[in-house]
C-alpha cells in the first residue's frame, strides 16, 4: 500500500490528467447551471452536491476502517479541508454569509494546495487519489457554486475575520493533537508532497505556513474586491 504513494509524481502524467479531469467538470457544472438549468434543477443539483460532499467523507472513513487503517488521530474530518467540506455544504444549504467566507478562504487556499501539490504520504488505498481530487475538487466547486451561481459575495472585514478565525482553530486544533497524539492542520509535522509554502522543520515551518496562509488569504480576498466594485459601479450606473 505503501508503494501507491511512493509511485506517485507532483505534475506527472496521472496528476496532470487529475487536475484536467477536475478542471473539466468545474466549467461544465458551472456551465449548466448558470446557463441551462432552470431553478428547480439548480436546487436538485445542489442537494446532489450536499448528498455526495458529506456521503464520500463517510464513504472514505468506510473505506479505511476495512482496510484495518483508520486512525481517529489522522481520519477525523478535522483539518482545514476537512471542517471546509461542511462549512461550504451548509453555506449551500442555508447561504449563510459566514460559513460561505470560511469555505471560501479555508477551501481555496486549502484545497487547491492539496490539488496542485497532493500529499502522497495519505494514498494508502489505490481508490486514494481519485478520493483526494473528488474531496477536495467538491469543495472548489461548491465554493464556485456559491460564487457564480448564487452570486455571494465575501464582505468588508472577513479577511480580517477569517484570519483571526483561523487562528483560533488553529489553538484549538493543537489542543486536540495533543490528547489524541494527532496531526490536523499539520500542526506537529509538516505534511510529505512537494510544497512552495513548506520550508524548514518543526517549528520553523508552521511560521511559513501562517504567512504563506496569509498572503494566500489576501490573493484570494482580491477578486471579491473586484466583484463588488465591478458590481456596485454597474448598480451606480443604472
Amino acid at each position: 500500500m505503501h508503494q501507491i504513494g511512493m509511485d506517485f509524481v507532483t505534475f506527472g502524467r496521472e496528476h496532470n490528467l487529475y487536475m484536467i479531469g477536475t478542471f473539466a467538470i468545474w466549467f461544465i457544472v458551472l456551465f449548466f447551471g448558470k446557463v441551462i438549468l432552470n431553478e428547480q434543477h439548480r436546487r436538485k443539483l445542489v442537494l446532489f452536491l450536499i448528498i455526495i460532499s458529506i456521503g464520500q467523507e463517510f464513504i472514505d472513513d468506510i473505506l479505511r476502517w476495512n482496510k484495518g487503517i483508520w486512525l481517529i488521530s489522522n481520519d477525523l474530518p478535522l483539518h482545514m479541508c476537512g471542517i471546509s467540506f461542511f462549512t461550504s455544504t451548509y453555506a449551500l444549504y442555508k447561504k449563510n454569509q459566514t460559513a460561505f467566507e470560511l469555505s471560501y478562504f479555508w477551501g481555496l487556499a486549502g484545497a487547491f494546495q492539496a490539488i496542485i501539490t497532493p500529499d502522497p504520504t495519505r494514498f494508502v488505498m489505490d481508490v486514494s487519489l481519485f478520493w483526494n481530487f473528488l474531496s477536495h475538487g467538491l469543495i472548489i466547486l461548491n465554493v464556485l457554486w456559491l460564487i457564480v451561481i448564487d452570486n455571494m459575495r465575501c464582505r468588508n472585514g472577513s479577511l480580517i475575520n477569517t484570519i483571526i478565525i483561523t487562528n483560533g482553530c488553529l489553538f484549538i486544533i493543537s489542543i486536540v493533537n495533543t490528547i489524541l497524539n494527532g496531526n490536523y492542520w499539520f500542526i506537529c509535522e509538516k505534511p510529505g508532497g512537494e510544497s512552495p509554502f513548506i520550508f524548514g522543520d518543526w517549528p520553523l515551518y508552521l511560521v511559513g505556513f501562517e504567512i504563506s496562509g496569509i498572503i494566500l488569504f489576501g490573493i484570494f480576498y482580491i477578486p471579491m474586491i473586484i466583484l463588488r466594485n465591478r458590481e456596485e459601479a454597474s448598480i451606480a450606473i443604472t
